[in-house]
C-alpha cells in the first residue's frame, strides 16, 4: 500500500497538471480525484480487514502456545524434565532470529520485503507438533524452521545456514552434531527441490518449508519403529531414488519418455524392496499378502473399500458436469471419511498401513502426470484437471488431492486421531458448501463466511459427539464434551480467518488442540 498510493497520487497530480489549459472539463478532473480518494479508502479498508483476520489468528495461536507453557511448566523447579526448558529457550532464540532478519530486510527494502502473515505457521506448526508428539526431535525441528528465510537472496541464506550450525553447536553434544548437521543439509536440499518443482506457485515458500521439514523427519530425523512408519519411509525413499535416476537419464542421456516409464515401473518395486526393512528380512509384498490373508476382518475391509470406490468413482466422473467444482471436490472428502472412520474403529493398524502405502502411490501418480509418462500420463492429466482449483492451475503441480491425503493421514499416523477426517471430511466440506450457497456475512480479510464457520463448528462437533457416544475404539474418551466443543470452535474460527491451505492447517491444528487438552 505504501508503494501504491504515492504512485496513484503522483499519477493524479500529473493528470491535473496536464489539464491546466487543456480542454478537459472540470467535472472529469473531479471524477479522477474522487476515484483516487476511493482507491485510498479501499486500500485502507483492505489493510484493516487483513489486520482484523491476522489479529484473530494471532490470538488463537498465542493462546494455544501459552496453554502449552502452562501445562508443561518448562521453568518450574518442581518438574524433573529439564529438556522442556531447553526446547522453549531454543524456540525463543529462533523466533528472535526470524524477527531480526525480517526487521533488517524491512529497514533495507521497506514494506514490500515483509513476509506474508502465514509465515508464522512455519514456526508454529513444526514446533507444536514436535513438542507434543515427538519431544526429542523438537530442538532440531525448531532449528530447521529457519529454512523459511531461504526465500531471501543468497547472502541471507548463507547467514541462516551459519546460524543453524551455531544453534546445533550450542544445543547438542559432539556425538549428535554430525547427525543434526546432516538434517539441515537434507532439509535445505528438499526445500530447494520443492521450490524448483513447484516454481513457488503450486508450492509457495511456506508450503515448501513445511513439507521439507515433514519429509526430513520421515526420512532421517524420526526414529519410530512401527510397521506403518517403516513402510512409509521405505517407499518414499524408493520414490525419491527412482525419480532422481530418471531425472539424470532425462537431463544427461536425453532418453525418451517410454524409457522413463519402464525405468519407473521396474525401479520403484525394486528400490521399495531394498529400503523397507521388516523384521526377519521378509519381502514386503509377501508380508503384506500374508498380513491380509491371515485376517478375515482385513479382507472384508479391503472388499468394502474396493466396492465403494468402484461404485463412487465412475458416478462422480459421470455427474461431474452437473455439479459445481466445489461440490464435486468435497464429495471426495465425504467418501474418504466413510471409507476410513468405520474401518479405523475395527482395525486401526491395517488402516495406518494402508494409508502409509497410499501416500507414496498418489505421489507416484502425480509424478507420472507431471512428466506425462506413457501410457497413463495424459489420461491422469485429463481426469485430475477436471477437479483442479485455481491454485492447481496456477503452477505445474496438481496438489489439492495430495494435501487432502496428507491432512487426513497425519493425525491418524501420529496420534491415532480422526481429527483430520472430521475436520476435512465433514467440517471443512460442509463449511465450504453451506458458506458458498447461503453465506452472507463474511469474515473481514477473507472470502469465507461466518455461516460457513458455524457449519464447521456444528457439524464437526456433532460427529465428535457421535464418535464419543459410540466409543468403539476409545475415541475421545480422554476429552470432555466441553473440550470437544472448544476444540471445534477454535478450529472453525481459525479456518474462517486464515488463508493458509485448509488441508494443511485444520488437521494439524485440531490434532494439536486435542493433545493439549489431554496434558
Amino acid at each position: 500500500m505504501v508503494a501504491i498510493i504515492p504512485h496513484a497520487s503522483f499519477t493524479t497530480a500529473k493528470l491535473t497538471q496536464k489539464t491546466k489549459g487543456s480542454q478537459m472539463p472540470p467535472e472529469e478532473i473531479c471524477k479522477i480525484n474522487m476515484r483516487t480518494r476511493k482507491f485510498r479508502v479501499d486500500e485502507n479498508s483492505r489493510d484493516f480487514d487483513c489486520f482484523y483476520s491476522n489479529f484473530i489468528q494471532t490470538v488463537i495461536l498465542l493462546g494455544t502456545f501459552y496453554y502449552s507453557i502452562e501445562r508443561l511448566q518448562p521453568w518450574s523447579t518442581v518438574t524433573t524434565d529439564t529438556s522442556y526448558k531447553q526446547i522453549f529457550v531454543n524456540a525463543f532464540v529462533v523466533g528472535l532470529i526470524m524477527v531480526g532478519v525480517v526487521l533488517i530486510k524491512y529497514w533495507q527494502h521497506g514494506y514490500r520485503s515483509l513476509p506474508k502473515f502465514d509465515t508464522i505457521y512455519s514456526l508454529y506448526l513444526p514446533f507444536m507438533i514436535s513438542l507434543l508428539f515427538d519431544t526429542p526431535s523438537t530442538v532440531i525441528n525448531t532449528i530447521l524452521i529457519l529454512s523459511v528465510l531461504n526465500s531471501y537472496r543468497w547472502p541471507t541464506q548463507l547467514i541462516v545456514v551459519i546460524l543453524q550450525f551455531c544453534l546445533i553447536f550450542f544445543n547438542f553434544g559432539a556425538g549428535d552434531r554430525v547427525k543434526n548437521i546432516i538434517s539441515i543439509v537434507i532439509n535445505f536440499s528438499l526445500s530447494l527441490t520443492l521450490k524448483y518443482i513447484g516454481q513457488l506457485k503450486s508450492l509457495d515458500n511456506i508450503d515448501s518449508n513445511l513439507f521439507s521439514i515433514l519429509l526430513t523427519n520421515i526420512l532421517y530425523v524420526s526414529e519410530a519403529g512401527t510397521v506403518h512408519f517403516k513402510i512409509l519411509k521405505g517407499i518414499i525413499l524408493a520414490l525419491i531414488t527412482i525419480i532422481s535416476i530418471n531425472y539424470m537419464l532425462k537431463k544427461v542421456m536425453h532418453v525418451k519418455s517410454f524409457v522413463l516409464s519402464i525405468s519407473f515401473a521396474m525401479g520403484l518395486p525394486l528400490f521399495t524392496n531394498t529400503f523397507i526393512h521388516l523384521e526377519g528380512g521378509e519381502n514386503p509384498l509377501f508380508w503384506l499378502v500374508k498380513y491380509i490373508l491371515e485376517s478375515t476382518t482385513r479382507q472384508k475391509i479391503l472388499f468394502a473399500w474396493s466396492s465403494i470406490l468402484i461404485l463412487s468413482i465412475p458416478s462422480i466422473l459421470i455427474e461431474k458436469d452437473s455439479l459445481s467444482l466445489n461440490t464435486s471436490r468435497k464429495l471426495w472428502h465425504f467418501i474418504i471419511f466413510l471409507l476410513i472412520i468405520p474401518s479405523f474403529q475395527i482395525d486401526s493398524n491395517f488402516v495406518k498401513i494402508a494409508l502409509s502405502g497410499t501416500i507414496p502411490v498418489f505421489l507416484s501418480i502425480e509424478y507420472v502426470r507431471f512428466q506425462n509418462l506413457p501410457p497413463l500420463g495424459s489420461a491422469i492429466e485429463l481426469q485430475l484437471r477436471r477437479f483442479a482449483d485455481a491454485r492447481d492451475h496456477s503452477g505445474p503441480l496438481i496438489i489439492s488431492y495430495l494435501y487432502l491425503l496428507f491432512g487426513i493421514s497425519t493425525p491418524l499416523l501420529m496420534n491415532n486421531s480422526p481429527m483430520g477426517l472430521i475436520g476435512l471430511g465433514i467440517g471443512d466440506s460442509l463449511a465450504s458448501i453451506i458458506g458458498k450457497r447461503y453465506g452472507r456475512i463474511r469474515w473481514r480479510g477473507t472470502q469465507k463466511t461466518i455461516e460457513g464457520t458455524l457449519a464447521f463448528i456444528v457439524t464437526s462437533f456433532a460427529v465428535c459427539l457421535i464418535l464419543f457416544r459410540l466409543d468403539k475404539a476409545a475415541i475421545f474418551n480422554h476429552l470432555t464434551i466441553l473440550r470437544l466443543l472448544s476444540l471445534c470452535t477454535l478450529s472453525g474460527v481459525l479456518e474462517g480467518n486464515s488463508v493458509l491451505n485448509d488441508n494443511i492447517l485444520i488437521p494439524a491444528f485440531m490434532m494439536i488442540c486435542e493433545k493439549l487438552f489431554t496434558l
